[in-house]
């Protein structure tokens, strides 16, 4: 279980989770609580999830020590969809261990790592990737989480009643019924780690944020099904979807540095070319459209945060002002002075 899902439990007054919204979470909004030893307790003994705080388990903890420090929000987006979303400091390393049925589990890394473990095969999550779980009673999903990490992840569940739901269309049932993994681990897609970002931002109206937060769940779902079976003639070899993962984390880490692609094929080992093919087949998404995307998503963000037109086209890469408001018109179809 991740910081999100546990936090979000330990605010809950049930079994049932408050609904909260997403929006507002990434100005700056929102609560900031402690979560301390005590609310891991009472929730693991209604749920059946074992804790160990830095190898020490109940009751050799103090109840009152902090683990997670930071914001949780939830959104139900359709009945029985729950999109949660976590930005919390990791205080003390802690593992968890639940052993509870779970039709389907999707979890995004937008940033920090945990390392997951499920019937032996034990795998670490760093930013951009995420994984997909359908865990049956007998099968254990364990979850560590390292102290001293900001950890951001974005998750998607489905309670029994929406997989029953979708179930109803044969299209949906045959990819609901595909054998694959307890676990699958899988590279978030280029072009929806822009998407993901911009869904925890302010948006112009709660229309508008529910039909975003309905497509991200959509989006996480298709990917979460997707069969990872054996390696397709198409697909590129690890190493060059390692060079070409970390071409697009420095793109969304530093988007506000020029960049070429000849400069950028050099750092992957590539021909120009070849770089442009192979990004757009392993992310859906060209260089330079994954860039724009990160650039306006981040400017998004930095005007909801008080900063000024001409301070959030510099920061976000562009040196024209008129140049990002006609881009920032046309992708959001709002002018950069409406954000607020």
């Amino acid at each position: 279980m991740t910081a999100a899902s546990h936090a979000q439990a330990c605010e809950s007054s049930g079994d049932q989770p408050r609904s909260r919204p997403l929006a507002g979470a990434a100005a700056g909004l929102g609560d900031t609580r402690v979560i301390r030893a005590r609310d891991f307790l009472r929730f693991g003994q209604r749920h059946g999830i074992d804790y160990r705080f830095d190898g020490a388990r109940f009751p050799a903890v103090a109840h009152h020590l902090e683990i997670l420090r930071g914001r949780v929000i939830e959104e139900e987006v359709r009945s029985g969809w729950h999109l949660t979303f976590s930005d919390v400091e990791v205080l003390k390393p802690y593992d968890s261990c639940s052993t509870m049925a779970s039709p389907l589990f999707v979890c995004v890394v937008m940033e920090g790592t945990i390392v997951v473990d499920t019937g032996g095969r034990r795998q670490r999550l760093t930013a951009g990737s995420a994984l997909s779980a359908r865990l049956a009673d007998q099968v254990s999903l364990r979850v560590h989480q390292d102290e001293g990490q900001r950890l951001r992840t974005l998750n998607l569940s489905l309670d029994q009643a929406a997989i029953a739901s979708l179930s109803q269309r044969p299209d949906i049932t045959e990819l609901l019924d595909a054998p694959r993994p307890h676990l699958h681990v899988w590279p978030l897609p280029g072009y929806l780690a822009p998407m993901l970002e911009q869904a925890v931002m302010p948006q112009p109206s709660p229309g508008q944020r529910q039909l975003l937060m309905e497509a991200i769940g959509l989006q996480l779902l298709a990917h979460g099904l997707r069969h990872p079976g054996p390696r397709q003639r198409g697909d590129l070899p690890l190493p060059e979807r390692q060079r070409l993962e970390r071409i697009r984390q420095r793109l969304h880490d530093f988007p506000a540095e020029p960049y070429c692609l000849e400069q950028l094929a050099a750092m992957a080992s590539m021909s120009a070319s070849g770089l442009r093919a192979k990004f757009l087949r392993l992310f859906g998404v060209s260089v330079f459209d994954y860039l724009r995307e990160r650039r306006l998503t981040l400017a998004h963000e930095l005007l909801a945060q008080g900063a000024s037109v001409q301070q959030a086209a510099f920061e976000s890469g562009y040196s024209h002002a008129s140049n990002f408001s006609t881009a920032f018109r046309r992708r959001f179809g709002i002018s950069p002075r409406d954000v607020g």
